[in-house]
């Protein structure tokens, strides 16, 4: 299987379901954070077109959770059950049920207030039992970040779950990284709640619209690096 995938000026891995899962347990027993990052078809378009630091951010990832299974199609790869993996978000659910049989605590971390209550209302409906020890919404002080820092060093929590926005969420930890007292940072980025959204034909055609989209993209980009 191709182990790295290259788009858009960005080098990420690209690992399956098991060694995904496996990397997430060994980073719950690390001392200095690491970073997992949900990538779709928007946020590397945003990364890749508005910030370098977003770029580094992605390629320096301790890991990259590939969300729309199109990026896969895109980067050649088109082994089925690597597709299942990525379109069916099963990352995203065999780590959270691990986290919430393991009581590990989890801090969420949002831009808004509207991101922050639909991604607690989601965890609740899904994963009753999950340790929510703490939250903030970057919304209430946008100029103060380091006293978002100092909430979550207060907890030091075992997971954050961050629903940022991109590039906001990547310059964030390419700048605090090293400040923030948690094992992992699990960024599912600001289409998270299409990790529960029912797969009927409005979900289809709104995949297929951002598809041509994605491939236009790269297309576009890679005229431009050869010139």
């Amino acid at each position: 299987m191709i182990k790295q995938i290259q788009l858009l000026g960005m080098t990420f891995s690209n690992y399956s379901l098991r060694e995904e899962l496996q990397l997430a347990q060994d980073a719950l027993d690390c001392e200095n954070l690491q970073i997992f990052l949900t990538v779709s078809m928007q946020t590397l378009m945003k990364g890749a077109g508005t910030s370098e630091l977003a770029k580094r951010c992605v390629e320096q990832a301790d890991m990259v959770v590939i969300e729309d299974p199109e990026i896969l199609s895109v980067a050649g790869i088109t082994s089925s059950q690597r597709i299942r993996e990525a379109e069916d978000h099963l990352f995203f659910t065999e780590f959270v049920k691990r986290l919430q049989s393991g009581q590990k605590n989890i801090y969420l971390v949002a831009s808004k207030h509207v991101a922050l209550e639909k991604i607690k209302e989601i965890l609740a409906e899904r994963y009753e039992k999950l340790k929510i020890v703490g939250q903030y919404s970057i919304e209430d002080y946008p100029e103060d970040l380091d006293r978002m820092i100092n909430e979550i060093n207060g907890i030091a929590p075992d997971v954050i779950i961050s629903v940022m926005s991109t590039p906001q969420q990547e310059e964030f930890l390419m700048h605090n990284r090293e400040k923030i007292l948690a094992k992992l940072w699990y960024g599912l980025g600001e289409n998270y709640s299409l990790l529960i959204e029912k797969k009927g034909i409005c979900w289809r055609m709104r995949r297929l619209i951002h598809f041509g989209r994605f491939k236009l993209h790269v297309n576009n980009y890679e005229s431009d690096d050869k010139k």
